[in-house]
């Protein structure tokens, strides 16, 4: 596969960024701004995996005006229950952005439990990363799909303009995590030519946490890799349950990466505060495994958690029971 074809000489200076041996170069800020309309436009994509995407002109919120111009040009649904996956790739012309986007599931408390039971080393090439075995096998099995897909459309098409299009992972819950999965992997394995113009972005909703804190410091480290402007966020709301999941006796067994938009409800239904929680990739935080900000969610009273409704809510969808 294509996107594979430097990843020899690619591991070697991702391995040296973790390792120290590589100074960290001054990222060129070209951000763009983190306001509701920007989140709300990615939730809109997140919340079209929970309906029948694959005839999108049928796809009730595949009809909202800043998404409606899709085409899709990968979808996957596996049938495996121990390795659920569903979504798709699309293309948006309007706005120059690809988007590969994940479904959640409908049964996260089962998905959840026991989950500290089950880590499995990923990516081998960092050492000590843990993952969810559960998770990791759902996105194996979308994996093909994904970078088949994201393979014909930046680097075998024979249009230019696509290969400077965004491109950015999103989901909602368990499809949080598997795009956190696939963004790690792309920013690995892809062409460094095409990291450097398509500046992706990891853009996650009430994702549950996915890895140990070698994992989290390599989701926060990817952004610095080669140089790439890259925006990785994920966005929990209110009090969700979801995103203090899994929790552990051990420290750092599971811990989140740094960036945090907390989503605070306020009188105006339609409406959300945005809190930037702090970000400790400098600090000494990532050595006793705690990476999160304990003025944001993670220092909110456990008797408050749920996942109805907070779960449900988030910057561009309000999720009711999904159809199947």
């Amino acid at each position: 596969m294509k996107l594979f074809s430097q990843w020899a000489a690619l591991s070697g200076s991702f391995l040296q960024l973790f390792s120290g041996q590589e100074q960290q170069q001054q990222q060129q800020n070209t951000e763009p701004a983190v306001d509701l309309p920007f989140l709300e436009h990615w939730g809109h994509y997140a919340a079209a995996t929970y309906q029948r995407f694959e005839n999108w002109q049928g796809c009730t919120a595949c009809q909202l005006a800043d998404i409606q111009q899709t085409r899709l040009n990968a979808t996957w649904s596996t049938m495996f229950p121990a390795a659920f996956s569903r979504g798709y790739v699309g293309v948006n012309r309007e706005h120059k952005e690809i988007v590969v986007a994940f479904r959640g599931s409908t049964h996260i408390m089962d998905a959840l439990s026991d989950i500290q039971l089950f880590q499995s080393p990923w990516p081998l090439d960092i050492s000590g990363s843990l993952v969810h075995s559960g998770f990791l096998q759902a996105y194996l099995a979308a994996r093909p799909h994904v970078f088949r897909s994201l393979d014909t459309l930046l680097l075998a098409s024979d249009d230019p303009e696509l290969k400077d299009y965004t491109l950015c992972f999103t989901g909602h819950s368990l499809g949080g995590a598997q795009a956190t999965l696939a963004y790690l992997d792309y920013m690995m394995h892809a062409d460094q030519q095409m990291l450097s113009r398509n500046m992706p972005k990891l853009i996650t909703f009430g994702a549950p946490r996915v890895g140990n804190k070698y994992f989290a410091k390599a989701i926060n480290g990817a952004r610095n890799f080669s140089n790439v402007d890259s925006l990785a966020l994920r966005v929990v709301h209110e009090m969700d349950l979801v995103p203090r999941l899994p929790r552990s006796a051990y420290p750092g067994q599971y811990a989140h990466s740094d960036r945090e938009i907390w989503a605070r409800d306020t009188t105006d239904e339609e409406s959300m505060d945005l809190v930037q929680c702090q970000t400790f990739s400098d600090s000494s935080a990532h050595d006793d495994g705690y990476l999160e900000d304990r003025n944001c969610s993670a220092g909110t009273n456990p008797l408050l958690w749920n996942v109805v409704p907070d779960h449900m809510v988030y910057p561009g969808m309000r999720l009711g029971i999904p159809k199947y």
